[in-house]
Formats: structure tokens, sequence, C-alpha cells
């Protein structure tokens, strides 16, 4: 089953945190967090699974991009507003679904939002060049936010997708992932990349759903 965007939106809420970053004279748009829950569910619930994934996609605030702040604190305490799903996050409602779960979150590599995997190796070449790390959710400041997010999580899912030019920036959030949770996901042939979620082609996204959910269950079964 490939249920439409129509049918999820009527079955799931989408929220994200979000706020403008500025290096060096750059603006860049960020999300830190997007979370999936299941309409008419527990709000307090905690999430069935922690998805890490490369970067934000097309998921914005359903007000608009001039509701989005300046950073001017602590990532970690921004505001969750409500947001449209984008096709990922269409994705993982369906992998919800299969699993009966009420409510996911999602983090990234980084959190800067771009097009393009052109423009996201540039965006990280800016920050390096210009010792900014507050992007990612794996810079040592922001740790705790990290471990808060995995420990609360039922199982750790990563999704950053197979590019090889991104290995090292995988390799690092790898490493601190495994310190502090068993980390699920379907392999690449390169570790440690994993497939993305959402693959374009809808037979493709068939394929991750049931490769994941046989994952998923079978480690649930040896539980």
């Amino acid at each position: 089953m490939f249920q439409s965007a129509k049918k999820l939106e009527n079955l799931f809420n989408t929220e994200a945190a979000f706020y403008k970053l500025q290096t060096h004279g750059k603006i860049h748009l960020c999300r830190s967090l997007a979370a999936v829950r299941r309409k008419g569910a527990e709000i307090e619930e905690e999430p069935d699974a922690l998805f890490v994934l490369l970067n934000p996609g097309r998921c914005l605030p359903v007000d608009g991009e001039e509701t989005i702040s300046m950073l001017t604190g602590e990532v970690e305490v921004l505001p969750m507003l409500q947001a449209t799903p984008d096709n990922t996050m269409y994705q993982l409602m369906r992998l919800m679904e299969r699993m009966g779960w009420n409510h996911i979150e999602i983090i990234n590599l980084t959190d800067v939002l771009t097009g393009k995997f052109e423009d996201y190796l540039e965006c990280q070449e800016w920050m390096k060049l210009h010792h900014d790390n507050r992007h990612s959710i794996f810079s040592i400041d922001r740790y705790p936010e990290l471990l808060e997010r995995v420990e609360k999580a039922g199982v750790v899912i990563a999704g950053w997708g197979t590019k090889s030019k991104i290995a090292s920036a995988a390799e690092e959030a790898n490493t601190i992932l495994w310190e502090i949770a068993e980390v699920k996901g379907l392999r690449y042939r390169q570790h440690p990349l994993y497939y993305h979620p959402f693959p374009w082609l809808q037979t493709r996204c068939v394929m991750w759903l049931d490769d994941m959910e046989e994952q998923l269950k079978r480690v649930g079964e040896v539980v």
C-alpha cells in the first residue's frame, strides 16, 4: 500500500522548529527538529523513532518563512510551529502506518535547508571556513540536545543517503550515535552510508518501506 499525501495529512500532524542563522554575512534558513504525530494521539507520548537524515527538505512553517526568527540563543529552546510535510515526511508517515507508530522525530546532519546537493556542499564549506558549527546537532556544544533526542526515542534510524561526498560527516555522526544507541537503517555498501527513505521512484519507495518494516519487526521479534 502506498497512501496518498492527502490521506496521510488526514492521519498525521507535522510541526518543526525553525531559525535563521547568520554566518559571516550570509543568512541561512534552518530547521533543528521536525515531529510527526498521529492525530488524536497523546501529546506527551515519547517518539517511537528518531530518524537521522542529511538535511531538512521542503518542510516549512504553515504561516510562511516570515515567521522564522534569527537565532539569538540556544537552538534547543526554539518553539515548534505547524509545518507543511514534504515527500520524505509522507514516506515516514507510511512507515508509521505499517508499524502502528504515533510519534516520530527527525533530525539532520545539518540544520541548513538546501534545495540541491551542490548547495549543501557549498554551505558546509562556508560553515567550516568560518568555524560555525551551530547548524549541526552533532557539534560538541549541542551534544546534550542530541542525547535527549536519542534517549527519548524507541529506536534510532539512519537514512542520510549514499553519496560518497558526505562520508566524512556520516562517519562522525555514526560514531557519536553508536556511543549512545544502536543505529538501525538500510545500509549501503559503503560504510557508514544508509539509503534515504525517499528515493523518488515509487517502486523504490515501496522497497524501502518493505525492507525497513522487515528489519524493524525482525528486531522486535528477537527482543
